[in-house]
């Protein structure tokens, strides 16, 4: 434990140097960092994706390398031209400036574990703060090694040696001591809910996030094929691995449903029978801790299906699951973290609505839901009536939840679930959540008043 505690107090020193030297940092010098990242990040994405699933053992090296051009270049691209240093704006008499926190401790996930790290990296400098990782355990090999991409292209470009920084050797106890060590000066959390928690119980403000368990409210008004469409597109990117992946599709009218379920079949879905699902929830859930088990999370549907004792056509997309209710009682309305997906049908708007409330608030509050309708009463009903921060409209889960594809949310890797999901900030988390914000008042009221 001591050579943990010396390693961990070795770190935030390294640390501390650095973040004074990148406080005096000019806007052209912090850009030119971001550059030389973005350039690092560009050049080594496939090969990092690659690196990712041979290292985890989740999700497609195909989509982990899209995960992380959206991560660092589509992000860079993003805040390439916006400030972050110094005054960054003036308004209504209040000048508004920039400072950064200082050092960040970060956490990062196995699912996303590249693509977080460049995403992370990235923020931090572009607002002038120095970051130290605690990778998860079982992704520190291709962790680090963006890491090192990121730390050397920042140095070359005049960064501070240690701007960015890891715990080499990876334990519960030196992620916690990293959170609760007082030369931190904030918490930046991506990963499982016992991480996030940590985070927040760490002594220092926390940026975390929470479970997606998304639901996807698909009216009797929707264009039935694009929805389809988008469902299994997001639903099946990096084999469900990001956590605003559909979970469940709620109809508002049996016809619907039964139409989009053979539409889904005809474009690739597996629909399991009765005793294939009771076969499935064997294997697919960690029961005791409420989460998918970690066998299933991010394989493809052939080799879930292989898990619980049947096979499945190799050229299927995804296992499709009938819902008997939404709630616990029925576990594969849970986050499964995979490509499967239930279903359900109710008799009316209201009810669906309502099925998709229910779903977020017991399994995702706060996070991320969808809604297919060409209605704008629906579109509208949902909107006002659903506790998530991400309400997205006609457009896949996973793409849209990330920002800058098919809306003009932040792009971002870290999705805040706000109040209702246990955290503070509920936006797509960017380089301004890393700012430090002064404001200069003039007084606007006349001198003469006092006199």
């Amino acid at each position: 434990m001591a050579d943990v505690v010396q390693q961990i107090d070795q770190l935030v020193a390294n640390a501390r140097k650095a973040a004074d030297i990148m406080k005096g940092f000019t806007q052209e010098q912090v850009d030119k960092v971001c550059a030389a990242m973005d350039a690092a990040s560009v050049a080594n994405e496939v090969m990092l994706g690659e690196m990712a699933v041979e290292e985890t053992g989740i999700g497609r090296a195909d989509h982990k390398a899209i995960k992380n051009h959206l991560g660092a270049h589509i992000v860079y691209e993003y805040f390439k031209d916006k400030k972050s240093v110094g005054v960054i704006e003036e308004k209504d008499g209040v000048t508004y400036i920039a400072e950064p926190f200082g050092v960040l401790a970060a956490a990062t996930p196995t699912t996303n574990p590249t693509s977080t790290v460049m995403f992370k990296s990235l923020i931090a400098l572009k607002s002038r703060n120095v970051i130290i990782f605690a990778f998860h355990p079982r992704a520190q090999k291709c962790s680090a090694y963006a890491a090192q991409l990121m730390l050397d292209a920042a140095v070359s470009a005049g960064a501070p040696a240690n701007c960015i920084q890891w715990i080499e050797e990876p334990s519960i106890e030196g992620t916690g001591l990293l959170m609760k060590h007082p030369g931190v000066n904030l918490v930046l959390a991506t990963g499982g809910g016992a991480m996030v928690k940590a985070a927040y119980s760490s002594g220092h403000p926390a940026i975390g996030v929470g479970p997606g368990n998304t639901p996807v409210f698909v009216s009797k008004s929707a264009n039935l094929s694009v929805a389809v469409n988008n469902v299994i597109a997001s639903k099946t990117f990096d084999n469900g691995t990001i956590c605003s992946s559909d979970q469940s599709m709620i109809f508002d009218d049996k016809a619907v449903c039964d139409k989009a379920v053979k539409l889904m079949v005809e474009r690739g879905a597996y629909l399991v029978n009765e005793e294939e699902k009771a076969k499935l929830e064997k294997v697919m859930f960690d029961k005791e801790r409420g989460v998918p088990a970690m066998a299933i999370v991010g394989k493809s549907p052939q080799a879930i299906a292989k898990l619980a004792g049947f096979e499945i056509p190799a050229d299927a997309k995804l296992l499709l699951v009938p819902l008997t209710t939404i709630g616990p009682e029925d576990w594969f309305s849970h986050e499964k973290l995979s490509p499967v997906l239930g279903y359900i049908s109710f008799n009316s708007t209201d009810e669906a609505i309502q099925a998709a409330k229910s779903q977020l608030l017991w399994g995702g509050a706060g996070h991320t839901a969808v809604v297919h309708a060409q209605d704008q009463q629906v579109l509208d009903k949902f909107a006002l009536e659903i506790p998530a921060n991400r309400l997205l409209l006609n457009q896949p889960a996973v793409h849209g939840s990330v920002g800058l594809i098919y809306n003009q949310l932040p792009p971002s890797l870290t999705l805040g679930c706000g109040t209702d999901g246990g955290n503070y900030l509920g936006n797509n988390i960017n380089y301004k959540d890393l700012l430090s914000i002064k404001t200069v008042a003039k007084r606007i009221v006349d001198y003469e008043r006092d006199e």
